[in-house]
């Protein structure tokens, strides 16, 4: 009788057991299964943003970007395109922050350098604006030299 109770208590504890590590199992799984589902749909936002802003649906645009930024907070091309759709509602300020974000992220963006030198032309800041283009030009984003000469050359300043 005795062996029966603890052969029972055994039976018992092996099935809890088993119920725990296989709820583990599953959510692990699901957690694998919404961490994919999450990269898939920061991919898609991302792309159906870049349509917006190809189509100059600006407004739209930010809230695709804004949905990735949820998502996934260090992803630096979210910054970036979400300051390129605030530079053209004309809201410098929250672009300058985007960018700033990206290249705290990815600091070897070049062509948000460009980017951001746009933005502090566009607010007065010359030498900013200057510095942000030599930056980008340094890292191989050649677009910025044309800003360079029209801008930031000493003939030019004059």
């Amino acid at each position: 009788m005795k062996n029966i109770r603890i052969f029972s208590s055994l039976s018992i504890l092996i099935i809890i057991v088993s119920l725990i590590t296989s709820g583990c199992r599953t959510h692990k799984n699901t957690s694998a299964i919404e961490m994919s589902s999450s990269l898939d749909s920061v991919q898609i936002y991302l792309k159906k943003g870049n349509l917006k802003l190809d189509r100059f649906k600006y407004e739209e645009a930010l809230i695709l970007f804004n949905k990735v930024i949820k998502i996934d907070p260090e992803n630096g091309q979210a910054y970036a395109y979400r300051g390129m759709a605030e530079y053209h509602l004309k809201d410098f300020k929250g672009a300058l922050e985007d960018f700033d974000s990206a290249l705290k992220i990815i600091p070897d963006y070049g062509e948000v350098y460009d980017l951001r030198g746009i933005v502090k032309n566009e607010m007065g800041d010359k030498i900013g604006a200057c510095e942000d283009w030599n930056k980008s030009y340094e890292l191989g984003f050649s677009g910025a030299f044309e800003l360079i000469d029209k801008f930031c050359n000493e003939e030019n300043k004059k």
